[in-house]
C-alpha cells in the first residue's frame, strides 16, 4: 500500500479545476503585461524613465510562465521536473512586488529626511544591503525548492529548514514598507531636512488618468543646474514630488494597502511550509483555491492598484531619467553660467563640480563688464 502524499501549498493539480483557473490567470497577467509595457514605453518616449514599470511587466511575464507550468503539470502530473519548475516560479515571482514596495517606501523616507537618506548615507547603505539580502534569500528559496525532492531524508530536512527561514524573511520583507513609511513620519524633520538641497520632477502636471509628462514642459539644462550656496558641500537629493503636489494620503495608501495584502498572502504561504500534514487531512491554507487567492488574485490586485494610482508619476525621481543625463552633459559642455539663477529650496540641485571654476570666471567677467 502506498503511503499517503504530503499536503503541499496549492494542492496537486486537477484537470477540471486547474486548467480553467490557470488559463484565466494567464489571460489576466497578459493584459497587465501589455498595460505595463505601454505605460513604460510611452513614458520612455517622453523622457520619463520609470524602471519599476518594467519590473511590473517582468512579474506579469513570470506569472504567465508560472501558470503555464501549472497547466503542464496538470496534464503531466507524474513529471517531477515540471512539478519542480512550477514550484520554483510560484515561490520566486512575488519577490518583485516586495522589492518595488520597499523602493517606494524608501523614496518616501528620502523625501521626508534627505539629510539622512542621500546617496552614500547610512540609511542608503543599509537599504542597499537589504536589497542584497532579499536576492540572497531568493536564491536560497529557488535552490531549496529545486532540490527538495532529494531522496535523502536528512538532506530534505535541512533543505526544509532553509525554506522556512527564507519564507519568514519574505514575510518580513512584505511588511517592511509599513515600518519605513511609519518611521518617515514618526521621526521629526530636522532643520537640515527642511533646508537640504533637493530636486523633484516639478514639470509633471498631474498624477491620474492617462496623463503622460510633456517633454516640452521639462526645464532646460540651466534650470536643472542651479548653483548651491557657497560653502555648501551637502549631497543634493533627487526626491519624489512633495505632499502638496501629489496627495500624500494617496501615495501612502499605494504603499500600505499592498503591503498589508502581500504580508497576509506571504504569511499564509509561510504557514504552509511550517505545517506537515497528509493530503487527505490538509489544512485550509494548502487548498488550491488558497493558492490562486494568495498568488494570482493578490498580485493582480496590487498591480491594478499601482497602475490606477499611477505610481509611475507619484514615485518618480528625475535621477533615473535619460533626459536628465543628457541635460547634464549639455550643461557641462556649454559651461552654463548658473550662479545668477534664483534657487528654489524645493528644486535646488547639484551643479557640475568640475565646471565650478569656469562658471565663476564667466560671472566675474560679467560683473566687470557691468
Amino acid at each position: 500500500m502506498l503511503a499517503p502524499r504530503p499536503a503541499v501549498f496549492g494542492d496537486y493539480p486537477l484537470r477540471k479545476d486547474d486548467i480553467a483557473g490557470s488559463v484565466v490567470c494567464i489571460v489576466c497577467f497578459f493584459v497587465l503585461a501589455v498595460t505595463n509595457m505601454i505605460i513604460f514605453r510611452r513614458n520612455l518616449a517622453r523622457g520619463h524613465k520609470f524602471v519599476p514599470s518594467g519590473a511590473m511587466f517582468g512579474l506579469c511575464m513570470a506569472r504567465i510562465v508560472t501558470f503555464s507550468m501549472r497547466l503542464a503539470y496538470t496534464t503531466h502530473p507524474s513529471n517531477v521536473n515540471i512539478s519542480i519548475a512550477a514550484s520554483i516560479f510560484i515561490a520566486a515571482g512575488v519577490v518583485i512586488l516586495f522589492v518595488l514596495n520597499v523602493v517606494f517606501s524608501q523614496r518616501v523616507f528620502t523625501a521626508q529626511h534627505p539629510s539622512r537618506a542621500y546617496v552614500g548615507s547610512l540609511f542608503f547603505n543599509i537599504m542597499k544591503m537589504y536589497y542584497i539580502s532579499i536576492i540572497a534569500f531568493l536564491i536560497v528559496l529557488i535552490v531549496s525548492t529545486g532540490v527538495f525532492y532529494h531522496t535523502n531524508a536528512t538532506v530534505m530536512k535541512g533543505i526544509s529548514q532553509f525554506r522556512k527561514v527564507a519564507m519568514v524573511y519574505f514575510t518580513l520583507a512584505a511588511f517592511m514598507p509599513i515600518l519605513i513609511v511609519t518611521a518617515a513620519y514618526a521621526i521629526p524633520r530636522s532643520e537640515h531636512d527642511k533646508t537640504w538641497p533637493v530636486h523633484y520632477a516639478h514639470w509633471v502636471g498631474k498624477y491620474s488618468g492617462v496623463y503622460s509628462p510633456d517633454p516640452r514642459n521639462m526645464p532646460s539644462a540651466t534650470d536643472f543646474y542651479s548653483e548651491i550656496r557657497d560653502g555648501d558641500n551637502r549631497t543634493p537629493v533627487h526626491v519624489i514630488p512633495p505632499s502638496d503636489r501629489g496627495a500624500r494620503e494617496v501615495s501612502l495608501a499605494l504603499i500600505i494597502v499592498p503591503s498589508v495584502i502581500l504580508t497576509f498572502a506571504t504569511a499564509v504561504r509561510t504557514a504552509s511550509s511550517f505545517v506537515t500534514a497528509e493530503e487527505i487531512f490538509k489544512p485550509w491554507f494548502d487548498y488550491r483555491v488558497t493558492m490562486y487567492l494568495c498568488i494570482a488574485l493578490t498580485e493582480i490586485s496590487v498591480e491594478i492598484t499601482w497602475i490606477i494610482g499611477r505610481v509611475d508619476l507619484r514615485f518618480y525621481i528625475p535621477d533615473n531619467d535619460k533626459q536628465w543625463k543628457k541635460l547634464a552633459a549639455v550643461a557641462g559642455n556649454e559651461k552654463v553660467g548658473v550662479m545668477d539663477l534664483d534657487v528654489d529650496e524645493e528644486t535646488e540641485v547639484e551643479p557640475e563640480r568640475a565646471n565650478r571654476s569656469s562658471v565663476e570666471v564667466e560671472v566675474g567677467d560679467k560683473s566687470r563688464q557691468g
